[in-house]
């Protein structure tokens, strides 16, 4: 009897780390463009989301991506999305990209919010081959669409993606051999215009309204992402890590009754 408690005793903490590390396995950190994404796995659904100071640094925008990994397609809605200002927990309420845009298209905000009067999501880099993937290809054509029939935002975002084998190798190929799960969401956040990166430049409201997360139904093995807006001024600063000021958000993503919970920095 003794010999078998010492032995559970010595087990206890093999079996506590071998935990600890399975749960990490299902969360995690990257980086695109020095934005910090966060995701959370969970049985069903992986969940993707990044925030930043957007429009003039007048606005937060949430990126956020939902992966369906079950067996059944899954609805995804903007009110599915709560966020709190981590200091204070004050909940944030969104600005629909719409009413975001007609703000925009004002001549005396233009200055304010440095809206690009040209027209079309400015380019920081030159198109290459790498780049010519399903969602460029796809904003290419709202884009093309949107001049044809005289500035009619489309119904479906841009960064909406209902591609199967949206976690497969098969549609990362140009990838490494051996890409693990957070080689995959990076790669896929990494693929095209990024909207977080845009959006700090000079920006048109059509574009606002295109990066806009929508009400989408999620097919198996398929995903949706997109932009929430939320005011800036309303976030209080508060003590970061590095010991200066720092505005954080506490993000909860409900999918069909689980609960995905981040708290990302707004940079």
């Amino acid at each position: 009897m003794r010999w078998f408690l010492s032995l559970l005793l010595l087990s206890c903490p093999l079996l506590a780390q071998s935990v600890t590390r399975d749960a990490a396995d299902n969360n995690g950190t990257f980086f695109v463009n020095g934005v910090v994404y966060h995701f959370e796995t969970g049985a069903d659904y992986t969940v993707v989301a990044a925030a930043h100071a957007v429009i003039n640094r007048k606005f937060v925008a949430l990126k956020v991506r939902v992966y369906n990994r079950g067996p059944r397609s899954i609805s995804v809605r903007p009110e599915d999305i709560v966020v709190e200002g981590a200091v204070g927990g004050r909940e944030l309420a969104p600005v629909s990209a719409s009413e975001l845009a007609r703000k925009m298209r004002r001549p005396q905000n233009m200055a304010r919010y440095a809206v690009n009067s040209i027209g079309g999501p400015p380019m920081d880099e030159p198109i290459t081959s790498d780049m010519v993937n399903a969602t460029f290809l796809e904003m290419m054509k709202t884009m093309a669409a949107r001049g044809n029939n005289g500035g009619t935002p489309s119904e479906k975002s841009v960064l909406y993606t209902d591609l199967p084998g949206a976690l497969d190798d098969g549609e990362l190929a140009e990838g490494p051999a051996a890409c693990d799960e957070i080689c995959r969401l990076r790669a896929r956040e990494a693929q095209g215009a990024d909207p977080l990166s845009q959006l700090q430049h000079p920006s048109t409201p059509d574009s606002v309204e295109q990066y806009a997360l929508l009400a989408n139904t999620i097919p198996p093995r398929g995903n949706v992402g997109g932009l929430l807006y939320y005011p800036l001024g309303k976030l209080a600063e508060g003590a970061a890590p590095h010991g200066k000021k720092a505005r954080l958000v506490r993000v909860t993503v409900t999918v069909t009754g689980e609960h995905f919970q981040f708290e990302l920095p707004v940079e």
